[in-house]
């Protein structure tokens, strides 16, 4: 009997040895062992920060830059008018940024370089100013102000203009009103000699080329709006600024021929 009881022992010890055999030689478990043995690699983390450019995109603002270049690009031209009301208006949306770093190259940056659909834009947009509807409002009557700065609105403008208002959801009423404003004060033709151009921009007979485009680019900056303030949201464009900025560009017209006849 004890030989016997020996003898299961033997085999139940042999059993367990070779179990144990076994499970050391796992290559799941060795595998895993050298898997938390190993040291972490920063360079292989997936977050990658943003640039200051990116998170300026990500923003409301930065946003509006690259609207802006859509519309301005829409007719495939960018008029001098249109020049310094993208300009100031780069310039308006640098100071909202100034806690960034050379906000203001970044935005140009992000105008000179966009690459985005007008829609998605809109969308995005649309999403960063929710609740905000008279300010949605403001960048559709300053989209118009852009186009016409030519004069004219061209097809293709006034299309990418009615889907921005789409997909800012602007009550049709406001809509209508911004377009027939718009399209009343550009139905008369502005008719400047050059005795008033000289008045309008504060010049004498004697002026230079330098003179004109310093005229110029002040009085556009004096009395553009600047859309982005909480104060102007209730003032319509076409009563403070349109007729203005119209008969300031008319003059820089005519006192430019001094120099296109030499």
């Amino acid at each position: 009997m004890e030989i016997l009881l020996l003898i299961i022992a033997g085999v139940v010890l042999y059993y367990l040895y070779n179990g144990f055999q076994d499970y050391m030689k796992n290559p799941y478990k060795i595998e895993n062992n050298q898997q938390y043995k190993s040291e972490y690699n920063i360079d292989d983390t997936p977050y990658v920060p943003d640039s200051p450019k990116d998170r300026i995109k990500k923003t409301e603002f930065g946003v509006l830059a690259a609207m802006l270049q859509c519309v301005a690009s829409a007719d495939g031209n960018i008029c001098k008018l249109e020049q310094e009301l993208i300009k100031d208006m780069l310039d308006d949306i640098a100071n909202e940024l100034s806690s960034h770093n050379n906000a203001r190259e970044l935005l140009q940056d992000i105008f000179d370089n966009n690459t985005d659909n007008l829609d998605d834009l809109a969308q995005r947009f649309c999403e960063l100013t929710k609740g905000e509807y008279k300010r949605r409002l403001k960048v559709v009557e300053f989209l118009f102000a852009l186009a016409y700065a030519d004069g004219t609105l061209d097809e293709s403008e006034r299309e990418k203009i009615i889907d921005v208002a789409a997909i800012f959801e602007l009550n049709n009423d406001d809509f209508n009103k911004l377009y027939d404003d718009f399209e009343n004060e550009y139905s008369n033709s502005v008719d400047i000699d050059k005795k008033k151009a000289l008045e309008i921009l504060g010049l004498d007979e004697s002026y230079t080329k330098e003179d004109l485009e310093n005229a110029y680019s002040n009085k556009i900056r004096e009395n553009k709006q600047n859309v982005l303030l909480n104060k102007n949201l209730n003032k319509n464009f076409n009563d403070v600024s349109t007729k203005i900025l119209r008969d300031i560009d008319s003059a820089y017209k005519v006192l430019l021929l001094k120099f296109n006849q030499d």
